[in-house]
């Protein structure tokens, strides 16, 4: 029989590898070059590169990062590869971003547009769907900005790059509460308006009290709740 080429206690192999011992003096130099060509190339992209990310600039991170990886572990391959892929990213991303500078349909086809989680004090699942989030994951990006109801939201954005922006309301209404109700201790002090009701899933608010007799106008849903001061 053919003796095993593999075998899990070979540690050499293991840990090691198939390579002389001077091509990890190699790898220190590979690394070190990859390195300054890696950071040459994000200072060349603009400081944008260090902030939150939109699609285009998540591109040329993803580019980047699959070329330089290569020549820090194979010995048969180059460093010079990879610089001239860098540089064609590094074009490429400055390219795209002069035409969606002067151009706002190129824009939104390369970024993708803005969108409107919250509108008035309501969820708009419209939108919701759009981005393919769900409702609780919403609800968890208010609660970390602060907010513990729905009423004291004008507007929350989903900006092209990922990021959320929220535009309070100049005068807080009572509203849908985003805090879990298995939260005993938040809900044994919170206020509530029994003559003003919200939809139980959108937070569309209603100058009567809760009662379960219409179907909201927002979502569809006809469960109704007081609202949260």
């Amino acid at each position: 029989m053919v003796k095993e080429k593999y075998s899990l206690g070979d540690l050499h192999r293991i840990l090691i590898g198939d390579v002389p011992a001077v091509f990890f003096i190699e790898v220190i130099i590979r690394t070190v070059l990859i390195y300054i060509i890696l950071i040459v190339s994000i200072r060349l992209m603009g400081k944008r590169m260090a902030l939150q990310l939109n699609v285009t600039e998540m591109t040329a991170m993803v580019a980047l990062a699959a070329a330089i990886g290569v020549p820090i572990q194979a010995p048969d391959r180059g460093i010079l590869p990879a610089a001239v892929i860098a540089i064609v990213v590094v074009i490429s991303e400055r390219v795209i971003t002069r035409i969606i500078m002067n151009n706002k349909k190129a824009e939104t086809r390369f970024q993708g547009d803005m969108n409107v989680l919250v509108e008035e004090s309501a969820l708009n699942f419209t939108c919701i769907k759009d981005v393919g989030m769900s409702r609780s994951l919403v609800l968890q990006q208010l609660r970390a900005r602060g907010i513990d109801h729905l009423g004291k939201v004008k507007r929350l954005y989903m900006e092209t790059s990922g990021a959320f922006s929220i535009v309070e309301q100049k005068e807080i209404k009572p509203g849908l509460s985003v805090i879990p109700e298995h939260d005993q201790d938040y809900w044994k002090d919170v206020n509530r308006r029994e003559d003003v009701c919200v939809c139980s899933n959108c937070g569309l608010r209603r100058d009567t009290p809760a009662k379960n007799d219409l179907e909201c106008e927002n979502c569809g849903k006809n469960q109704w709740e007081p609202a949260v001061l």
